[in-house]
């Protein structure tokens, strides 16, 4: 009876085994992203470096093809999800410089608005007559525009600031290079030695350096390799150059009939 009833209980634990969908681990392949493969290091695998730069491959037209279909498959959703991020970047991108570039919309309207004009146009030094209607009228106006002006001046200063920042974010954006090693040290040195200086001039008269250097090293470059081609030509005229066969390369006729007369001789 024993015997029976763990053949019964191996039975139904297999049936369970068996009947156990497999929802769970086809949603988890089908689900398969670029966060999912980003989590697959070198130590899943040796070719998964974080610096990896592979180079020799077969073009992916050329083997796409013959690679199983649920290898396919996983690529296909890759770059399905690839799509969507990069999309969905764009998109929150493009909200960003739309609410920047409303921002700086409206403090130019605060710093340069027409407000601000006017309390610019303010002659704050002048005295009035303060026993004389019109010129206490305009020493009411004096001080309403003197008040109102300090009050403005911090949020003016500060937003300024911020205007300046987002014009440097924006310059950052458009020149990646500028936290290379390359350009930030120089860069960082000259605005040191010339405070005078903004973030873009200095970076301007960096880039015409490095760039002159750059030509200057390509030219020397193409100079020494040019250099090195005549040396090979001179040596391969000058010295003497024999065939496969054993035969010498004649520059003339003369020479060649020479030859051969002086090797029959020899036979």
């Amino acid at each position: 009876m024993e015997t029976d009833t763990n053949v019964s209980t191996s039975v139904e634990n297999t049936e369970n085994v068996e009947s156990t969908p497999h929802d769970e681990i086809d949603a988890e392949i089908d689900n398969l992203t670029l966060d999912n493969l980003l989590e697959y290091t070198q130590e899943d695998d040796p070719l998964f470096t974080d610096d990896a730069k592979h180079k020799g491959m077969k073009p992916l037209n050329e083997w796409i093809h013959n690679v199983p279909e649920d290898v396919r498959k996983h690529l296909a959703n890759i770059r399905a999800d690839y799509t969507r991020k990069t999309q969905e970047l764009s998109r929150m991108r493009k909200e960003v410089e739309e609410a920047q570039s409303k921002a700086r919309l409206q403090n130019e309207n605060i710093i340069n608005g027409p407000l601000a004009k006017q309390l610019a146009e303010v002659n704050t030094d002048e005295e009035y007559d303060l026993f004389d209607a019109e010129g206490m009228k305009k020493e009411i106006q004096r001080q309403a525009a003197l008040m109102l002006k300090q009050m403005l001046q911090p949020a003016q200063e500060e937003l300024e600031v911020q205007q300046r920042r987002l014009q440097l974010d924006a310059f950052k954006a458009q020149h990646p290079e500028l936290t290379s090693p390359e350009y930030r040290g120089p860069i960082v040195e000259m605005l040191q030695a010339r405070p005078e200086l903004t973030l873009e001039d200095a970076f301007y008269i960096v880039k015409a350096k490095v760039d002159s250097q750059k030509a200057t090293a390509e030219r020397a470059e193409l100079a020494e390799r040019k250099a090195r081609q005549r040396e090979v030509v001179t040596k391969s005229s000058s010295g003497t150059r024999t065939a496969p066969s054993g035969t010498p390369q004649f520059k003339t006729a003369i020479e060649a009939f020479n030859w051969h007369k002086s090797q029959a001789a020899k036979k």
